[in-house]
């Protein structure tokens, strides 16, 4: 099966959300792919393999040559990825298609084959399948289906197959992830989750992603709080505590409401549904399993009437976006010296390092991670730091959200680089939380802008998208070219 299985190996330019105006040094790295349609020529690979590429080539077993690869279609929600080879050359020999298999059983063997660090040849490992969880693929996403196995999933691994069997060239899933405080404890990506993307980018060209139900809910296992909703002892749910203000689901349901079943499937009193025998799952499976624009059935209990509902389902709208290039792009506003970003997870991963932001980060602007849109480009404007100037001396704000300008409430990053540019006042009052205040004097921002700028190695005063959607920039001071006299 060595024929159908390559090394991926890629460049990549990662966004800066700290510094938004650049780029992180280039970096490369190398993951395991597989052929999963020779007719179509894709190649499927983790999507945190090719993520923010430059270039990527794959190279054989036992053959030297790396081949130009492109990236056709990516999927950092469900970490998956198709690239192809466009150079004939490279399909001319016999390689075979790896066919999908569903969900092992538990203690069923997985064999993980790829190309982790250590080595240039191909490593296989053996383990069992351990559990099916819902696990997250990416930070702070939504969770999806997940095989738990116990073989050594490594660096280098990531994209490979994990075989049901090797001889028959079944594939149980790709390989993507491992436990850092465990051992050989690996997560696998399942078909289900395969199939759903494959189905996405054969129906549209992209992937979505992936439903939300719209809704967050608690467990229904205390005894008073089944007696005060009216839940009979041979009835169980889930309570509906907050809806998205922009779900489709919060025009049918309301706070309170006890969900019990979705798709005609009981939901437990700890939120899990059956998945196989003797084996649950939590019920946001089942939502997931679903195409963006589905609808869902649910049966709840109001007031202690049931109620069988539908709704459509969408993609989850956060008010702090989760992941680069899915629900978020660097962006930036900087006047006099004030440095404004909107609020996102992988901003607060870059201002305070990795997973440490969850410590690090103030109360405040973590309280709001878990929080909903409520308007349509709706954005949490922060002031994350002082480029030092004069003009903005004995101001020692970091990381603190700005509310309004000149007394207007701000909703995006967008509006407050708009209030700017049209502001006529003398003075600009930015507005932060707790009541604390920035007032800068407008003409003299207005002038102290390009030299800030120039000192700190700025281009403009924001970022593309701001220049785009306001039609206006500041560009940084031009420095004198002049030769200048050297004393000696």
């Amino acid at each position: 099966m060595g024929n159908c299985q390559f090394l991926a190996c890629s460049f990549t330019a990662d966004p800066n959300y700290a510094q938004p105006w650049q780029m992180r040094p280039q970096r490369s790295s190398s993951g395991s792919a597989f052929i999963v349609d020779t007719k179509r020529r894709h190649i499927m690979t983790n999507a945190h393999v090719v993520s923010n590429e430059t270039t990527v080539h794959v190279r054989r077993p036992g053959n030297p040559k790396k081949w130009r690869a492109k990236v056709l279609c990516e999927g950092k929600i469900a970490d998956l990825a198709l690239v192809t080879v466009e150079d004939d050359q490279f399909w001319t020999d016999e390689l075979l298609d790896l066919r999908f298999v569903d969900v092992p059983e538990l203690q069923d063997s997985i064999l993980v084959a790829g190309y982790p660090l250590g080595g240039d040849s191909l490593s296989i490992t053996k383990g069992i399948v351990s559990r099916v969880v819902m696990t997250r693929y990416a930070h702070a996403s939504n969770k999806l289906l997940g095989i738990q196995i116990d073989a050594a999933i490594n660096p280098g691994n990531s994209g490979g197959p994990a075989f049901a069997d090797l001889q028959q060239g079944k594939v149980a899933g790709v390989a993507f992830s491992k436990l850092s405080n465990a051992d050989n404890v690996g997560y696998i990506i399942p078909y289900q989750i395969i199939k759903h993307f494959l189905q996405e980018y054969e129906q549209h060209g992209i992937f979505r992603g992936c439903c939300s139900v719209g809704f967050r809910w608690q467990d229904m296992e205390n005894t008073h709080l089944r007696e005060h909703l009216q839940v009979a002892a041979n009835q169980s749910g889930s309570l509906v505590y907050k809806i998205d203000p922009l779900a489709p689901a919060h025009d049918v349901l309301k706070e309170n409401d006890v969900v019990m079943e979705i798709d005609r499937v009981p939901i437990a009193d700890d939120g899990t549904v059956e998945f196989r025998n003797e084996e649950r799952v939590e019920f946001s499976h089942i939502v997931r399993a679903k195409h963006i624009g589905d609808s869902l059935d649910v049966k709840v209990l109001r007031d202690g009437q049931l109620l069988d509902l539908k709704f459509q389902l969408k993609q989850r709208r956060p008010l702090v976006p989760i992941l680069h290039g899915v629900d978020c792009v660097p962006s930036y506003f900087i006047v006099g010296g004030l440095v404004f970003v909107p609020l996102s997870i992988p901003f607060l991963e870059h201002a305070y390092g990795g997973l440490n932001w969850r410590k690090l980060a103030p109360v405040p602007i973590l309280a709001l991670v878990t929080e909903y849109c409520e308007l349509a480009e709706q954005q949490v404007v922060v002031l994350f730091q002082i480029l030092a100037a004069e003009i903005n001396f004995g101001y020692k704000f970091q990381t603190v959200k700005c509310e309004q300008f000149n007394g207007r409430e701000l909703h995006n990053l967008k509006q407050l680089a708009e209030a700017v540019d049209t502001c006529k006042e003398k003075y600009m009052r930015f507005g932060l939380e707790g009541g604390k205040s920035v007032i800068l004097d407008r003409v003299q921002a207005t002038t102290a802008g390009p030299v800030i700028l120039k000192q700190h190695a700025i281009t403009f005063d924001r970022s593309a998208d701001l220049q785009k959607a306001t039609n206006n920039s500041c560009v940084a001071e031009q420095p004198d070219t002049k030769m200048t006299e050297q004393r000696l």
